[in-house]
């Protein structure tokens, strides 16, 4: 089986990705690059930038929802990771993306960075309760995160494939998409989601 050039596994925080891209790397020879939103954004951010209206910050709505803001330095940078991963793409590199799409524009961004590449795109779902469990017990994150993102981050609606971490071992939803990605045929999730946005 040849790998897509680009898996991007989408989420909620917590949803499970992480754990899940190191488990389809491990399954994959030779094994992809895996990356993601917190590893090269929230990893490079200037430490100013962090609580800052330039690059990220947070605020608290009344049902408990804590949701993530970019500010213009933010989404430079945003961008930046697409553009960055497309590159990798051009060196011939296979990659397996963590990401949160908890903004429209940022789906919309990727359709434009990856464009003359193969993307797997995956949907990543877990229980609120779950994630929210999670998001308390690994404690790096804010808590609320998880709740303002779950009506979002799937609003698209169209992958390529969708697992289910809330129940299921991180290596039998790996196991999920490697046999979908054999199995794929016709456009791909991201070839709809152009003409859909056309």
């Amino acid at each position: 089986m040849t790998p897509p050039a680009i898996i991007l596994l989408n989420g909620t925080s917590s949803a499970g990705k992480s754990t899940l891209g190191r488990a389809l790397q491990r399954r994959i020879d030779p094994q992809p690059v895996l990356t993601g939103l917190d590893s090269f954004v929230f990893g490079l951010l200037p430490p100013a930038w962090h609580n800052d209206p330039h690059g990220v910050y947070f605020s608290r709505r009344s049902d408990g929802a804590v949701p993530l803001h970019l500010g213009p330095g933010g989404e430079a940078m945003a961008r930046a990771f697409h553009r960055a991963v497309a590159a990798m793409a051009d060196c011939g590199l296979s990659v397996i993306v963590d990401d949160v799409l908890f903004e429209r524009w940022l789906l919309a961004d990727w359709l434009e960075a990856a464009a003359g590449h193969e993307v797997f795109f995956v949907g990543v779902h877990c229980e609120l309760a779950e994630a929210e469990r999670r998001e308390l017990a690994r404690g790096d994150r804010q808590p609320g995160q998880v709740r303002s993102q779950v009506d979002v981050v799937h609003a698209h609606a169209d992958y390529d494939c969708t697992v289910d971490t809330t129940l299921n071992d991180p290596r039998a939803c790996a196991a999920q998409i490697l046999a979908a990605i054999a199995e794929r045929r016709g456009p791909s999730a991201f070839e709809r989601l152009r003409a859909g946005l056309a």
